[in-house]
């Protein structure tokens, strides 16, 4: 016998529900809306939860990613009932965690296999050992209310954010244009000395400096996503072999002569920048002189970039092949007028002259 919690404002469609969920040998839980169904999903700890979609206060989408957004109750298989049938509302409510869709007008049997089959997919994958059931919790209404506050902030925060990415497919064309957009956007959400962006296949690295950076912080950066790169792609990239791009219009990137003075790097974090069919195509990689620079906020954000700037990066990518494919003609020779190859994103200050990696700024 399951434990299951049943959500729905309709006094007629709860107790149907219930009848059906009890004659199966199931132990129910029956709540009005969603916000009474997220109290009894943490004061239960429930095996299962039915909810409809259209309640007062909090809907079935909104309980629904509360609780899958909960390491807590996360694991809960959870069936939403609903009159909407079209497909934007069948894939909200994937969206929003849902297990299974069911529009009303159901036969009793389609939900008592429903519930069934998740229940099953539960115990196979926990190998059939018992469910790990989490201590009770008692949530007032203004608990729920502030959690659900925190969801849809933290929502706007993430397509806000990649928003902000994708629209540099649209508003840039330059390949390096692309990639100081990205490292600008990086920049105004996650606090760091020193962020670059390699790519494998060009052997380039756009670095971005945005504080006082010394020549071995530098190195020490480019050796570091040189290693990392390698270890990514099974391919060894030497250091020697980048070509660095260097944005520092405040001049903040030191001179080897100012190295006494100059903090070296301390906390180093990177993401593998993957593209079509999963090959990595390059690193996006921040540094501070600061230790442990980079907690757990600066860990989320990298993981919500880490899509929209792969795609970015990579579509400018081609776009840059295609754009020096077709500067030459079918007889293999230069075209009239092909396009200038772009040169630095920003190049200002000096470079760190004596550093051992043996790049220069601006290329080599």
């Amino acid at each position: 016998m399951a434990q299951i919690v049943v959500a729905d404002d309709s006094p007629t469609v709860r107790r149907v529900v219930t009848s059906l969920l009890t004659r199966a040998g199931h132990d129910v839980v029956a709540t009005e809306d969603g916000l009474e169904a997220v109290q009894a999903v943490h004061r239960h700890q429930p095996d299962l939860v039915v909810m409809d979609v259209q309640m007062p206060r909090l809907s079935g989408y909104l309980a629904a990613r509360l609780l899958k957004e909960d390491w807590a109750t996360a694991g809960i298989p959870i069936v939403l009932l609903s009159a909407l049938d079209a497909a934007s509302d069948r894939y909200w409510g994937a969206k929003a965690g849902a297990d299974r869709y069911l529009t009303k007008g159901f036969e009793g049997s389609d939900l008592v296999d429903a519930v069934q089959e998740l229940l099953d997919e539960a115990a196979r994958a926990r190998g059939g050992t018992e469910r790990l059931r989490h201590d009770p919790v008692q949530l007032s209404e203004q608990d729920v209310l502030d959690r659900t506050c925190d969801v849809l902030d933290r929502t706007l925060f993430e397509a806000a954010l990649a928003g902000d990415v994708h629209e540099l497919a649209l508003t840039t064309v330059e390949l390096e244009a692309t990639v100081a957009g990205v490292l600008g956007v990086v920049g105004r959400v996650v606090d760091h000395d020193l962020a670059g962006v390699v790519l494998v296949e060009e052997q380039r690295a756009y670095l971005a400096v945005t504080r006082d950076v010394s020549a071995r912080h530098y190195s020490e950066f480019l050796v570091r996503a040189a290693g990392t790169l390698s270890d990514a792609t099974g391919t060894p990239l030497a250091v020697q072999a980048l070509q660095p791009r260097v944005s520092d219009a405040a001049g903040m990137l030191a001179s080897a002569d100012a190295e006494a003075e100059a903090a070296p790097l301390a906390t180093f974090l990177s993401m593998p920048l993957k593209g079509t069919g999963g090959h990595v195509v390059g690193l996006l990689a921040l540094s501070s002189s600061q230790a442990e620079a980079f907690g757990e906020a600066a860990l989320g954000v990298l993981r919500l970039l880490e899509g929209p700037v792969a795609l970015v990066v990579e579509n400018a990518r081609l776009r840059e092949a295609y754009r020096l494919a077709g500067s030459l003609n079918p007889h293999g020779d230069e075209a009239p007028g092909p396009p200038a190859q772009s040169g630095p994103v920003v190049v200002a200050g000096s470079p760190p002259t004596g550093s051992s990696s043996g790049v220069a700024v601006g290329g080599r």
